[in-house]
């Protein structure tokens, strides 16, 4: 057979094979479940049936204005706030509490004040659970957040943004990253961050207001925003007198 002949018959052959209907396999079908199955993507069709599950704030109001019904899981939660020591970690406590006596680990990333041991393990927090990480320089603290939030080895990862802004991808690793372990992320921003867009799948912007903490839902995937609460706040959780930076 000569080089024409040749040619002609797996033009042939290929228009044949082109012909007949692929055949969807289990390999071809796996992405596209792999999407269906991420957290992270809303299916408009299937959205009313999908059960919106969270992790309890342990604040019966704040639950019944999240989609979730608590903090959304495996996904990262920015809470807005222009001071640190305003009693922040109130909202936050019932949770970590829960998720250390449920034997999960709990990591804090550079928190600007030191932790008040008493006042933690009075709220029920098991303090052998807990874990503070002092790295230095943003792309250590980014690198450490990180990793421990795609570990799988903890249930909630607190992290405090320093000087520097991260940028738009690094938050969105940060955001992947809580996916992949199942962990809760919470990230303590400044307030100034507030009209810059953010892949985080919750965002609360926290002031204080006397003895409470007043609390802007800005942004949840999939529900409403703008909404305002208030809620008890206990300021003596942090030794606002000796801080860490």
């Amino acid at each position: 057979m000569n080089s024409a002949e040749n040619f002609l018959q797996n033009k042939q052959l290929g228009k044949q094979a082109s012909s007949e209907p692929a055949q969807p396999g289990p390999i071809q079908s796996q992405p596209l479940q792999q999407l269906l199955t991420r957290p992270d993507i809303w299916q408009l069709a299937s959205g009313q049936r999908r059960p919106r599950t969270g992790v309890s704030t342990g604040y019966r109001g704040l639950d019944a204005l999240l989609t979730s019904h608590g903090w959304p899981r495996a996904a990262t939660t920015e809470l807005l706030i222009d001071k640190a020591g305003i009693g922040e970690m109130s909202l936050i406590i019932p949770t970590l509490a829960e998720l250390t006596r449920q034997g999960r680990m709990v990591i804090l990333v550079n928190p600007p004040h030191i932790p008040y041991a008493p006042a933690l393990a009075q709220a029920g927090v098991q303090l052998e659970k807990l874990l503070i990480l002092h790295p230095r320089g943003q792309r250590d603290q980014l690198w450490a957040a990180e990793q421990s939030l795609q570990s799988g080895a903890c249930g909630a990862l607190i992290q405090w943004q320093g000087k520097e802004t991260p940028a738009d991808k690094e938050l969105r690793r940060l955001q992947l990253a809580a996916r992949d372990g199942d962990c809760l992320h919470f990230h303590f921003r400044p307030g100034s961050c507030a009209q810059a867009p953010s892949p985080a799948a919750l965002r609360l912007q926290l002031q204080s207001d006397g003895e409470q903490l007043a609390l802007h839902l800005l942004k949840q995937l999939s529900g409403k925003s703008g909404q305002r609460l208030h809620l008890a706040r206990n300021p003596n959780l942090v030794r606002r007198d000796q801080p860490l930076h």
